[in-house]
């Protein structure tokens, strides 16, 4: 179980380098979906949006083991997926949905089955974007797939 950071302690620090966390490695982790889903709308365009909050439990072997130890592990660490609430782009909720194991011929309604999914398995494909000045590098979800 991580601790929560003492906001205190880190505001009295006076770091000698700044040092951004290292993104976790490319690759497939089995997540587990915690929190209840937050629903927002994009800065930009104002699109609504889903967001979930997934806890990896597990790394495949797609992996690179030196990567995710350099990265300091699992513990700890979480990622953020957000699915567009448009006609177009709904249907990944819809996947999303069926890889955590609900049953789309229930009949239930999407924001149903958001709550549904918290506390589901789910395996998640992480990719790396860099961000626009090239100096940061992302961790993002590209695609989710049932635990089996």
């Amino acid at each position: 179980m991580s601790k929560a950071p003492n906001f205190a302690s880190i505001l009295d620090e006076s770091p000698e380098e700044v040092r951004a966390p290292s993104p976790l490695p490319a690759g497939t982790y089995l997540t587990v979906v915690i929190g209840t889903p937050v629903y927002d709308k994009s800065t930009q365009k104002k699109t609504d949006y889903v967001e979930f909050t997934f806890r990896p439990i597990a790394a495949e072997v797609d992996v690179d083991e030196d990567e995710l130890s350099e990265s300091g592990g699992l513990e700890g660490k979480t990622l953020k997926n957000k699915y567009w609430l448009t006609e177009d782009a709904v249907f990944m909720l819809d996947q999303f949905h069926e890889h955590c194991g609900i049953d789309l011929t229930d009949g239930e309604s999407r924001r149903h089955r958001n709550d549904a999914v918290i506390n589901s398995e789910v395996r998640v494909v992480i990719t790396h974007t860099t961000s626009q000045d090239g100096q940061r590098i992302f961790a993002n979800i590209s695609r989710t797939l049932p635990a089996d």
